[in-house]
C-alpha cells in the first residue's frame, strides 16, 4: 500500500490557489452580461394588449394529464387590499392556520391559489366553483392561476388604474 507523503508549505499553498477560477470574467463583464439577459422586455402598448385593462377576460383552453379538455371564460381583477387580505385569511383558515414553516410547498401553494383566485375571479366556469374537489385538480389549478399572476403582473407594469 501506498502511504501518502507530507507536502511542505509551498506544495500546500500552490495547492490551495483557486487556480481553477482563474478564467473567469471580471466582474465587470459578467454584470454587463447578466444586464444584457435581463434587459427589459420591449414596450407594450397596454391599449392594444387586453391585459392592460382591468377587469380582464381570459379563455382558457387546457388538457389534463389524461387529455381531457378543460374550456372556459375566466374574468379577474387586479386584486385590492381587501382583496390579498382576505384571500391571507382564507388561506391560512385552508392550511388550519398552522404556521407556514411547518407546511410543505404544495400544501401552502395549493391554499394560496384556491384564496386569491376565490377574491380575484369575478366570473369561472361551472367546473372551477369549487376547485377543492377537482380529482387530480392541482395541476389544472397551477394553470389557471397561472394566466391570473400573467394577468398581475402585466397589469402592475403597464395597467391604467
Amino acid at each position: 500500500m501506498e502511504t501518502q507523503q507530507a507536502m511542505t508549505a509551498d506544495e500546500l499553498v500552490k495547492r490551495m490557489v483557486p487556480s481553477h477560477l482563474a478564467d473567469l470574467e471580471s466582474t465587470e463583464m459578467l454584470k454587463e452580461k447578466v444586464e444584457k439577459t435581463l434587459e427589459k422586455p420591449k414596450e407594450v402598448d397596454p391599449e392594444k394588449d387586453p391585459r392592460g385593462r382591468n377587469p380582464y377576460t381570459f379563455a382558457f383552453n387546457w388538457k389534463d394529464s389524461r387529455g381531457k379538455p378543460w374550456l372556459g371564460n375566466f374574468t379577474t381583477h387586479y386584486p385590492t387590499p381587501m382583496d390579498i387580505i382576505k384571500a391571507g385569511v382564507m388561506q391560512s383558515t385552508l392550511t388550519g392556520s398552522v404556521p407556514k414553516e411547518s407546511l410543505d410547498a404544495l400544501t401552502d401553494e395549493i391554499a394560496f391559489i384556491v384564496s386569491r383566485c376565490t377574491f380575484c375571479l369575478d366570473k369561472r366556469p361551472d367546473w372551477f366553483k369549487d376547485p377543492l374537489n377537482i380529482v387530480d385538480g392541482i395541476p389544472l389549478m397551477q394553470a389557471v392561476y397561472e394566466r391570473v399572476s400573467d394577468f398581475e403582473q402585466f397589469f402592475r407594469l403597464n395597467g391604467k388604474a
